[in-house]
């Protein structure tokens, strides 16, 4: 027997980890999937090994020589699919032949599962929700056609060609896959010439399409993906809340590396924080990529620091601050109409249902409400939302904030009541930030309002995601708002 893998691909949906190396020399549990792969296939006997490899092939060179595998350079591997790669190698299917992608993570011994003398898949369950190849099947595991939409049933898996005289066909439908092909294209091709068959197999492996696959699968931690995306494998994690961060040197420079907690996408939208990005100069935050599953590259501001309660006292810092809050409040969304907004009422009403809590009288309820419609028909202007000291870094002299993830056109109102609220700053210092920002934009009352709806939801985000230890500080700041602006309005 014969294994061919197929690892040429330049994995971007694994990206940043692949920038610095291949898909299949990602490690979980301590080795990399390629080494994993192999340990299986040696297991079972299996020492005829042809590995495929194109991006970064000379990273493999260390493996290579520990198992001697044999290794074919794909240098087209740019233009083409995992097709063009199997074409190259073509004439290493033999009989006997395994087909197997490079980017799985094997977890039991699979070749006693294969019949001998046909073509054929082992298959298994396709994961919930996860569009898959799905094998459709006679009584007697006979291929009868592929829905390449499959999100149930049996799929994808491993190939096994044992019946020689499957070849030529199978060879055939392998040359007339385009270049955008998968190699699996000349299975589809093929079905009216050859009898494949569906062996069945349950949870034998883990395709790692993305990092977010590996995650959900408990394959792999945080902490494991930011090593492996850094040059020289350390990691610092960083605070954060929302998210977990880490700093990282990354392609020769200080990075810091998001990566999100699980049920982040409850509340914050990621392709409208990416539309927000392309809009700051970095002067405001400072540069940030995006890649798949959420994760976030920001460059490291050296010599920058979290300002602390401490700094507050400082009117020259606090003015730095509404300095840069009036530069991203300069972006106003009647010259940006097309980006999103938040209507205070709908976002009350969003974390109220996600909440699952009620913290309010009906009476206070419809209080809230009320001023919340007033805010929403002042001028939107984009606004940071989440003006926590750590998000507001300081250098001796500039000030920058970081951390757009809850960022949005919104009311004047929200963000100096958010940013006062954060800050705790006393109402002498508020007063200071309203003759900074301009009196005849706010009023000392708007700002007030600002911090019971930013203090309201940031409760609710407590409760949302079980962080009763800050919903008790934000609820008693509410219940300070409510009082004040019940009792003098």
């Amino acid at each position: 027997m014969r294994a061919i893998i197929l690892a040429a691909g330049e994995g971007k949906r694994l990206a940043p980890i692949t920038f610095n190396k291949p898909k299949p020399l990602l490690e979980i549990k301590g080795r990399s999937l390629l080494e994993n792969t192999i340990y299986y296939l040696k297991k079972s006997n299996i020492h005829d090994i042809v590995v495929i490899t194109g991006y970064k092939h000379h990273l493999f060179e260390a493996l290579q020589k520990k198992y001697q595998f044999k290794q074919i350079v794909f240098e087209d591997f740019k233009n083409t699919n995992s097709a063009g790669s199997l074409k190259y190698a073509i004439n290493e299917i033999t009989k006997g032949t395994i087909i197997m992608n490079g980017d799985l993570f094997i977890t039991q011994s699979f070749v006693e599962y294969f019949k001998t003398g046909v073509s054929q898949f082992l298959a298994q369950r396709i994961p919930q929700k996860m569009l898959s190849w799905g094998y459709l099947v006679d009584e007697n595991c006979q291929l009868l056609d592929i829905d390449t939409n499959a999100t149930s049933g049996y799929g994808d898996g491993i190939a096994f060609f044992d019946n020689e005289d499957d070849l030529p066909f199978l060879k055939k439908a392998l040359l007339s896959c385009t270049q955008e092909d998968y190699w699996e294209q000349c299975v589809l091709n093929s079905l009216h010439k050859i009898n494949f068959y569906i062996s069945f197999c349950d949870n034998f492996y883990t395709e790692i399409d993305s990092l977010k696959d590996a995650i959900d699968s408990n394959l792999i931690t945080p902490e494991e993906i930011a090593k492996q995306c850094a040059d020289d494998g350390k990691a610092t994690k960083l605070f954060s809340i929302t998210n977990i961060n880490y700093k990282i040197q990354f392609l020769g420079a200080t990075k810091v590396l998001r990566i999100p907690r699980i049920g982040r996408d409850k509340t914050i939208n990621t392709h409208d924080e990416k539309t927000i990005y392309a809009l700051l100069s970095q002067d405001i935050t400072p540069k940030s990529e995006f890649f798949d599953n959420d994760l976030k590259m920001t460059t490291f501001l050296d010599g920058y620091y979290p300002l602390s309660f401490e700094d507050l006292q400082n009117n020259e810092i606090l003015a730095l601050i509404v300095q840069k809050i009036k530069q991203l409040h300069s972006y106003k969304h009647n010259h940006y109409p097309l980006l999103p907004t938040i209507s205070l009422i709908k976002e009350i009403h969003k974390y109220e249902q996600l909440a699952h809590i009620t913290l309010t009288t009906k009476i206070e309820h419809k209080f809230i409400l009320d001023i919340a419609r007033t805010l929403d028909k002042k001028e939107l202007v984009l606004c940071h939302r989440d003006l926590q000291l750590p998000n507001i870094l300081y250098n001796g002299s500039n000030i920058q904030f970081i951390d757009f993830e809850y960022a949005a056109f919104s009311p004047i109102a929200w963000e100096l009541g958010n940013l006062s609220a954060e800050l705790e700053l006393d109402k002498k210092q508020i007063y200071h930030i309203i003759a900074l920002y301009g009196e005849e934009k706010i009023t000392y009352e708007e700002i007030i309002q600002g911090q019971l709806l930013s203090n309201y939801i940031w409760a609710l985000w407590s409760w949302i995601y079980e962080r009763i230890d800050l919903g008790r500080s934000y609820l008693t700041r509410f219940h300070n708002n409510l009082q004040y602006l019940m009792h003098n309005t």
